[in-house]
């Protein structure tokens, strides 16, 4: 007995500090998009420049707001990801999207 209870503890604090760890690529991006839903009518233009720095590209929607992506690419673009966000016409953010590759395979 004595000598499972040092396992055990192992075991328990090993299990406590992996809480809340995404274990899959997608997981973390789920819990990107998760944040980026309580940011819409809230966030600004202004907040995602001078967060996220310059833009990759900018376009204008029908209704007048603007849609802008941001883009990163790594190892010869074999890794990346690109972050699209919609904003409204008074610049407050209305809809996004997202994409990274490589996507992971089971």
């Amino acid at each position: 007995m004595k000598t499972l209870m040092p396992l055990f503890c192992t075991v328990l604090a090993a299990l406590s500090l992996s809480a809340g760890c995404y274990w899959t690529l997608e997981q973390r991006w789920e819990a990107f998009d998760a944040k980026r839903k309580q940011e819409i009518g809230v966030k600004t233009r202004d907040f995602y420049l001078s967060e996220w720095g310059k833009l990759t590209k900018r376009a204008t929607t029908k209704d007048g707001g603007e849609m802008w992506t941001w883009e990163s690419y790594g190892y010869g673009g074999a890794q990346g990801w690109k972050k699209t966000r919609i904003f409204a016409s008074d610049g407050t953010l209305n809809d996004f999207s997202r994409d990274y590759w490589p996507k992971e395979v089971w």
